[in-house]
């Protein structure tokens, strides 16, 4: 079954590889200021990954129980990767005061929202089709965007996000091997899997689309409430920058 889903992986990178932030990288087209705006959106998309593959663990019954503590370690070292990407936009020049506190592109929130969706509304183990396109991009795009990059003249120190999951994900690429080997027995859920990956990677070009778009746009979609009602203290926004907000 693991070979049957990279086969179905492999159609869905080819997919998306194909989506136009992803053609200007490869054809040198990108621009600096574009590249930033997809790492703000990253930042978005990556802060919510690490709770969303937390929920997913209570759907899992019987012997699907013994993959929560791997799942869950798994989950725990997802975290902080938002900040990487932070960072890296902070290295390319970006003005990160209050990006914590916005709403993302519409884009992003429709991919974060399929997330949640698949979990609470369809077949919760079709989530692993989601974290399979995301992991497996990490190791078979990585290097190759990285020297992408390089050549649109993206330093090595904005891209630890990248490099981060090229090395990382490796590992996690293993323990997808043991959740499928270990969780999946019906056809329904393979077919769940393979659905939820093609969708992953379909709306993830999308937001990669979208932040390229909105570059020079600068469109700007409203603060998120509830991060600023939650939070009174920041890395980079002061509390009189949050006070102002409100």
């Amino acid at each position: 079954m693991m070979n049957k889903l990279k086969s179905i992986f492999e159609d869905a990178r080819n997919d998306f590889i194909k989506c136009n932030a992803i053609s200007k990288l490869a054809s040198g087209d990108l621009t600096i200021p574009e590249y930033r705006s997809v790492l703000r959106q990253i930042f978005h998309h990556t802060r919510e990954n690490p709770q969303l593959q937390a929920l997913a663990t209570v759907y899992f019954r019987g012997r699907q129980r013994d993959m929560v503590r791997p799942f869950l370690a798994h989950a725990s070292s997802e975290i902080g990767h938002d900040q990487l990407a932070l960072n890296d936009f902070v290295s390319l020049g970006g003005d990160p005061k209050h990006v914590e506190y916005e709403n993302p592109h519409p884009a992003t929130s429709a991919l974060l929202a399929y997330g949640f969706y698949q979990i609470y509304n369809l077949n919760p183990l079709g989530y692993l089709g989601y974290l399979f396109f995301l992991e497996f991009n990490g190791t078979a795009n990585g290097e190759p965007f990285m020297d992408s990059l390089r050549n649109i003249g993206v330093p090595d120190s904005a891209m630890t996000f990248l490099r981060d999951h090229a090395e990382i994900d490796i590992g996690h690429n293993k323990l997808m091997e043991k959740y499928v080997s270990h969780m999946i027995h019906s056809q329904e859920d393979y077919d769940a899997i393979a659905y939820a990956m093609k969708t992953t990677g379909y709306l993830y070009g999308i937001m990669l689309d979208a932040a390229v778009a909105n570059a020079d746009n600068s469109v700007h979609f409203g603060w998120n409430w509830e991060e600023l009602n939650a939070d009174d203290a920041s890395p980079y926004a002061t509390e009189e920058d949050v006070a102002a907000f409100k």
